[in-house]
């Protein structure tokens, strides 16, 4: 690929809640659902500004010995042990919330959540050739594609190592797709907008800013569209705090306005 300017380089921050196992999803309510959310964020404003500012936060609430290894975990943070105890303290943990929604504000450029109910996806579809995690991964990227091409750039995709068996065939099912396409996108469109046909996979101790800002994300969006689709109200605690940030300013819209499709999808 020819020379890119930095302001038109991005790159997709993904991480899950839930996991891709169909047959959990018969007789676990808890397994029911799996959901990706995806952040965007331009590569040199994410590399510089935003890491800073979220090092920053970390070292100025943790202490900087504790801060500069820390890499955030929104379950750690929501149990409040281990090196998270001090936000046992209301006043910090107040401000903690404050500066992270400001960090989250300021930094993501658009955002995509894809959801899938893997009950009715089971009862829908008899036969099914797909994991789930992949096809909601693949919805997830074809969302970012058509946001990078309705803005001209171009980007690629990251997200949090797991297990070497699930990160092989995550990497083989994202080449595939950048390679061949699907039904419903040409490769050649594809590889317009991707950078590369390698999925960028990093373990937690890299302590990318953009892979910590998708895992804080991921549930609280999840929930949200979850309440949203089954009609329920959402509880008004930090978690909406989050999902208001992500709807009023970072999920991805139609022409006149409508995120439902765009910026939000739900399966099946």
């Amino acid at each position: 690929m020819e020379f890119v300017p930095p302001k038109n380089r991005y790159r997709l921050y993904f991480d899950e809640t839930g996991n891709g196992d169909l047959n959990a999803a018969a007789t676990q309510p808890n397994e029911r659902y799996l959901s990706i959310t995806g952040v965007v964020i331009r590569q040199d404003w994410h590399d510089g500004y935003a890491t800073r500012r979220l090092q920053k936060l970390k070292n100025e609430i943790f202490g900087e010995d504790m801060g500069s290894t820390l890499c955030l975990h929104r379950r750690d943070i929501m149990r409040r042990e281990g090196p998270y105890a001090i936000l046992r303290n209301d006043s910090l943990k107040a401000e903690f919330d404050a500066r992270l929604l400001a960090i989250i504000a300021e930094t993501i450029q658009a955002s995509f959540t894809v959801s899938i109910d893997k009950l009715e996806h089971l009862t829908k579809y008899t036969v099914w050739r797909y994991s789930p995690y992949h096809y909601v991964l693949v919805c997830l990227i074809e969302r970012y594609i058509k946001w990078l091409e309705n803005h001209d750039f171009v980007g690629d995709v990251m997200g949090e190592a797991r297990s070497p068996t699930h990160d092989q065939q995550l990497r083989r099912s994202y080449k595939n797709f950048f390679s061949h396409g699907n039904e419903f996108n040409d490769a050649s469109r594809i590889q317009k907008r991707l950078t590369t046909g390698d999925l960028k996979l990093v373990n937690k101790t890299a302590n990318v800013a953009g892979v910590q800002i998708a895992d804080i994300l991921a549930h609280p969006a999840h929930r949200a569209l979850k309440f949203l689709q089954l009609g329920e109200t959402l509880p008004d605690d930090f978690g909406a705090q989050i999902a208001r940030v992500l709807e009023r300013r970072s999920y991805d819209r139609s022409p006149a306005g409508k995120i439902e499709g765009y910026g939000r999808k739900w399966l099946p």
